[in-house]
């Protein structure tokens, strides 16, 4: 298992970097788009360690993932303005859905190669 350290400090960072800029863009939508974006960026990084933890089952990580990245970045796309209800869900869903697959086939490659 990798440390978790490295993404809890790079998902700070970017929060803290992006909310930052953010303050200093004077356009309300932009400083908004920013804000929003580098919060989601860095709930997304910082919950990436979860797929490290290999004494659990694929499915038991895939589910804690779910459930962290549905506290916090599912929240955040509603409170951007960015979509109504319906449509933050299913972009949720099917940014969630492509990533994990490619996430899946990008580990089983790698696995293969090392056989």
């Amino acid at each position: 298992m990798k440390p978790a350290t490295p993404f809890l400090v790079s998902g700070a960072v970017t929060g803290v970097i992006m909310v930052t800029l953010a303050f200093f863009i004077e356009d309300a939508a932009q400083s908004n788009g920013t804000l929003f974006a580098g919060l989601i960026a860095a709930a997304t990084i910082a919950v990436m360690p979860i797929y490290d933890i290999n004494s659990w089952p694929l499915a038991k990580r895939s589910l804690v993932h779910f459930l962290a990245v549905l506290a916090t970045v599912l929240p955040l796309l509603l409170f951007s303005g960015w979509f109504r209800v319906p449509l933050a869900i299913g972009v949720f869903l099917l940014f969630g859905i492509n990533g994990w697959t490619i996430g899946y086939l990008v580990n089983r490659i790698q696995e293969q190669k090392r056989s």
